[in-house]
């Protein structure tokens, strides 16, 4: 519906949802797209926690600020039962608050259920009596996570808010331990050990997955050939391992840690393709013509040596200056024909429409306790482009090997845009006066060519923001539905096993379509088997994702803290009701509340996407470069305000923190939730 005014229900109607919860206040029910959210008061919310899925009877109609009013009935099935809480002794026993303030409730603990916890103890605890009328919740401690000021105790309680699973078992450890470490040349296993192959990754990077070598043949094309892990050889399924990397699904990359998908045995040894060391691997071997399009020449189980690891740097410094370490300088003549040979492959993918949304990237660097000491911009540099088309080439490659199989198998889809935010990028198009126009269903082609547009123009960084949010997130699916961020009509994901599990899936489909071994009945268990794993693993994606962020805005929110009461110049990257988004040069970002800006009466007109002044006339709009002042820096809530304008008096600061009240929603996430990307 989009713009379009969504349809209220009908008084006395019962109906079903999700219950979004906005702190002790109010929900909202939420039902389709097409309806509006209806609004739940405190008093008729029943016992209900955010996110339960709930039965709403429909109370009345227009209520002022809110349409449609309801009241919860019952609960019908509970989110979670588990909730990380502040623990406090009490003259009972102990109460737990949950540090998250969606979930409105006190959950009393009896004596002997609080794992030794005192006051001040961050924990996990299970519920075991939801609260009543006039009862409050009660439960036990399953888990002491630990107190304020331990070591990585913020992080700690991030991972514990977004479940997931981050120790191995001993028994998953003596199963590492057990697999065999030889290496030994077999029937129906390539030998690639002669090759010049290398590894080329970040200096810190400790699982190396992925491994690639290129020559020019005589007749101008490219033989490139993509070495992945074998990690399917080791990890096999029903063992201990297999089904912990399952539940995991992927590698979670924090901002001071790991948690890996499988036992550092694997990931970081066994499996790992290491300098100098024999290596299991499954190897895509592709024809690459002059026109950018790939065959496959080979798709085998082989053994790899890695000649030398590379890192990005020294492959960017030598690449734009000459300048070579002399062990670098015998690979760079093979790695010059992988940059000409990933030239080709990044022009044909432009040819046919592929997006390139160029967002800058940004890490907290922290010290040996965690301490943020500064932000660094990523650059993207040839080395890392280069690698980035070889795995896109290959992911194509393997994924058109088993299409046709006819068999199913594990896709990496990314849909058309979605009709609803596609009609708010058409209104900012109009707003901003743009040519290009887009039609009812675009294709790659017409995205490329609305950003080609904007290219150099001020307003450059908001179309490619408004354009990434137009589009769905990326999944994994058995139905081959293509890539529109990439234009690719078949993709997966084949080059990262030692951290993601569905590309552990793919390397099984390969072995198994190699060897054509399964029945009709056993296809028939795999295919069932498949559907529940896709959708799994694009869960689970999605919780990692989430989390990484939320550790990055911790620690973006803790290196500010220092800088409160200083100006910066930012820019606008989201409008609200409720105020003004802004990010900084060093990717920070925050909010200047509407109730702070004391020049005017403000207000946000949504058919222009402007904020306002009733009075002056004056207009803020997105990309906006304006001048803030940072007023408040919550750790806790990972969340940032800031000011229009310099405040230079700390009476006047303190004055102007106090009038502006940030709204308990997830509007802020919403807001950054397109700057990420996932192929």
């Amino acid at each position: 519906m989009g713009d379009k005014e969504k349809l209220s229900y009908r008084p006395g109607m019962v109906l079903q949802g999700v219950y979004k919860s906005y702190g002790p206040r109010f929900g909202f029910l939420i039902t389709d797209e097409e309806h509006e959210d209806v609004y739940i008061a405190d008093r008729d919310h029943l016992n209900a926690v955010n996110n339960d899925i709930v039965e709403v009877r429909i109370k009345k109609g227009e209520t002022g600020r809110h349409n449609t009013e309801g009241e919860v009935l019952r609960i019908i099935e509970r989110a979670e039962n588990t909730f990380v809480c502040t623990y406090e002794m009490t003259s009972f026993g102990g109460k737990a608050i949950p540090i998250d303030e969606k979930i409105d409730m006190v959950i009393e603990i009896p004596r002997g259920e609080e794992l030794e916890a005192v006051t001040g103890a961050r924990v996990i605890v299970e519920v075991t009596r939801w609260p009543g009328a006039r009862a409050n919740a009660e439960g036990k401690v399953t888990e002491l996570i630990g107190y304020k000021g331990d070591k990585g105790i913020d992080i700690d309680i991030i991972i514990a808010q977004h479940r997931l699973p981050h120790v191995f078992s001993k028994a998953l450890m003596a199963e590492a331990d057990a697999l065999s470490k030889e290496m030994k040349q077999e029937k129906g296993v390539e030998d690639f050990r002669s090759l010049p192959i290398v590894t080329i990754d970040g200096p810190d990077a400790k699982d190396l997955d992925d491994a690639v070598y290129c020559v020019k043949k005589e007749n101008g094309h490219y033989q490139l050939g993509v070495h992945i892990a074998d990690v399917s050889r080791y990890v096999r399924k029903g063992s201990l391992i297999d089904d912990e990397a399952y539940r995991r699904g992927t590698s979670v990359y924090l901002a001071d840690r790991v948690i890996p998908m499988l036992p550092f045995q694997l990931s970081n040894d066994l499996c790992s393709l290491n300098h100098d060391e024999d290596r299991y691997a499954m190897s895509c071997i592709m024809d690459v013509a002059p026109d950018g399009k790939v065959a496959a020449e080979k798709i085998t189980p082989s053994m790899v040596r890695v000649a030398r690891r590379c890192n990005y740097p020294e492959i960017n410094q030598a690449f734009e200056t000459g300048v070579a370490s002399d062990d670098l300088k015998p690979y760079l003549p093979m790695l010059r024909n992988l940059k000409a040979c990933a030239d080709i492959l990044r022009k044909n993918r432009e040819n046919r429409g592929a997006l390139e949304f160029d967002f800058p990237e940004y890490k907290v660097i922290l010290d040996e306790e965690g301490t943020p000491l500064r932000i660094e911009k990523r650059n993207r540099g040839d080395a890392e482009k280069m690698i980035e088309d070889a795995m896109i080439a290959a992911n194509e490659t393997v994924a058109r090997f088993l299409e046709a199989t006819g068999h199913t198998s594990v896709y990496r889809i990314h849909d058309h845009p979605d009709g609803n935010k596609l009609l708010s990028l058409k209104k900012m198009m109009a707003i901003f006066g743009m040519a290009e126009k887009l039609p009812k269903e675009p294709e790659p082609k017409d995205m490329q060519r609305l950003m080609e547009s904007m290219k150099g123009k001020e307003s450059e960084a908001v179309v490619q923001v408004m354009t990434l949010r137009s589009l769905p997130q990326a999944c994994y699916s058995t139905e081959n539905k293509g890539h529109f961020g990439i234009a690719s009509t078949c993709y997966t994901h084949f080059t990262s096993p030692i951290r993601r599990y569905p590309d552990l899936m793919v390397h099984r489909l390969i072995r198994q379509a190699l060897r054509n071994r399964l029945n009709k009945s056993q296809l028939k268990k795999q295919t069932e088997f498949l559907l529940r794993a896709v959708e799994h693993c694009s869960e689970t994606e999605q919780n990692a994702v989430e989390t990484e962020r939320d550790t990055t805005d911790l620690k973006m929110t803790e290196y500010m803290i220092p800088f409160v009461g200083e100006p910066f110049d930012a820019h606008i990257t989201g409008l609200t009701r409720f105020g003004i988004f802004v990010g900084l040069d060093n990717g920070v970002e925050g909010l200047v509340h509407i109730d702070s800006m004391d020049d005017d009466e403000y207000v946000y007109q949504e058919d222009t996407m402007t904020v306002k002044g009733l009075r002056g006339g004056k207009k803020y709009t997105m990309g906006m470069p304006v001048r803030v002042t940072l007023v408040k820096a919550d750790k806790e809530k990972r969340e940032l305000d800031f000011i229009m304008g310099e405040i230079r008096s700390p009476l006047n600061l303190e004055k102007r923190v106090r009038k502006g009240s940030r709204p308990k929603s997830s509007t802020k996430k919403k807001a950054k939730k397109g700057k990420r990307k996932k192929k």
